[in-house]
């Protein structure tokens, strides 16, 4: 009896020392547990707040693309809208040139009976028409300086407001991903200056008088062909032929404007024996802003070329049509890769970069000459992408993280 008493009372002491070796065991777990816990809390609001600021950073890479693309599309817009305006120069002066020459057949033929009869109707028919359809040209004319305005207007009011959106709409973001007790700041890269203070500066306000014939060259390489050269021959009779040269040409005048003329001629040309003659039939000349004065070889289709003295005939009877506005447009001619804008978004310690690129795939968009399509304002095909940091960004961010700068 006395050794069962003996045998509990050893059992109860081990099991003491048992929860006392335990016990610290389990608070070390739980401390263990703890960590952990507060750990993978702590990772989880950096992985939200990284996740918010790719977020943020990836909507104003977003938003500059749209205004590049828009930009570019405006760019675009304003040369089709002075293409179009050499095109109603050109259908102008080329019904004048086919009304002078059909007087000129009425006239020859005035002494054939019959026949008479119907080239002089003919005749009065074309110069009757003439007239409403100057008052059309001008009409449109003047529709087109007034979208001109609207375009030039529309790139103003997208570069002030765009730069505006960015913040707001960032703000915007960070409420929806309820991170506003987390203070943001968007900067440019490498992360110095904050947005948007260099961004106003960007891209550059440009004149088609002062952009080193950018603009003006590429309206010029436009044009269609009924404004770039309306040359060919009406009929080859052998010794006889009718010849047709015109086209609309964007010159330059005083101080660089911009004035666009047009010019179409007909002529017969004779074959003698020893020498060929050239007689005028017909010309029509339209100008705006400036009349012309000389022709080289090369305009007008090379009217002078092709019909040189119906050429000098035309100039003596020109019709002013208006003027030529010169545009303004905002661009950046050097866009090489490592130009192409990026910003950077700040949260507490936490990074993001986002920028835009300009992508053609010659699989979908692909390019008459084969070649590869520069960065440029003129094709909308920018768009936004996360990007990694560099060395520099990173050297700078750290230095923002460590209260240096």
């Amino acid at each position: 009896m006395m050794k069962l008493q003996n045998l509990e009372i050893n059992m109860r002491s081990e099991r003491g020392y048992v929860s006392v070796l335990v016990l610290p065991a389990v608070a070390g777990l739980l401390a263990m547990l703890l960590v952990v816990v507060s750990q993978q809390q702590r990772l989880q609001q950096r992985w939200h707040l990284q996740s918010a600021a790719d977020n943020m950073a990836l909507s104003a890479a977003t938003i500059i693309a749209r205004e590049f693309n828009l930009i570019a599309v405006i760019n675009r817009a304003l040369i089709a809208n002075q293409v179009t305006q050499g095109q109603l120069l050109g259908l102008a002066s080329w019904f004048s040139s086919i009304r002078s020459a059909t007087e000129r057949l009425a006239l020859v033929t005035s002494i054939v009976p019959y026949l008479n009869v119907v080239t002089g109707h003919l005749a009065k028919a074309v110069k009757y028409a003439e007239r409403p359809l100057h008052i059309i040209v001008n009409s449109a004319l003047v529709l087109q300086r007034i979208l001109l305005s609207t375009l030039q207007t529309a790139q103003w009011m997208i570069r002030a407001s765009f730069a505006m959106m960015i913040p707001k709409s960032l703000a915007e973001i960070a409420k929806v991903q309820n991170i506003l007790q987390h203070s943001w700041t968007l900067f440019h890269s490498p992360g110095l200056i904050e947005f948007p203070w260099l961004w106003w500066r960007y891209m550059p306000l440009q004149h088609g008088a002062r952009d080193n014939d950018l603009l003006r060259e590429m309206t010029q390489s436009s044009r269609d062909d009924f404004s770039s050269k309306r040359s060919y021959k009406w009929f080859d009779a052998g010794f006889v032929k009718a010849r047709k040269a015109g086209g609309s040409d964007l010159v330059m005048v005083n101080q660089g404007r911009w004035a666009w003329q047009s010019m179409d001629t007909v002529a017969l040309h004779i074959r003698w024996l020893f020498k060929r003659e050239e007689i005028p039939w017909g010309e029509g000349v339209t100008y705006q802003s400036r009349n012309i004065t000389s022709v080289t070889e090369n305009q007008f289709g090379e009217s002078r070329q092709i019909n040189p003295r119906a050429t000098q005939l035309a100039l003596i009877d020109q019709q002013n049509m208006g003027t030529t506005t010169t545009p303004y447009y905002f661009n950046k001619e050097q866009l090489e890769v490592d130009d192409w804008p990026s910003v950077i978004i700040k949260f507490d310690d936490v990074f993001a970069k986002a920028g835009v690129r300009f992508s053609r795939p010659q699989s979908v968009l692909p390019r008459a000459t084969k070649t590869t399509e520069q960065a440029n304002l003129f094709n909308a095909l920018w768009e936004s992408e996360l990007q990694s940091l560099n060395a520099p960004e990173k050297l700078i961010l750290s230095r923002f993280a460590q209260g240096e700068l």
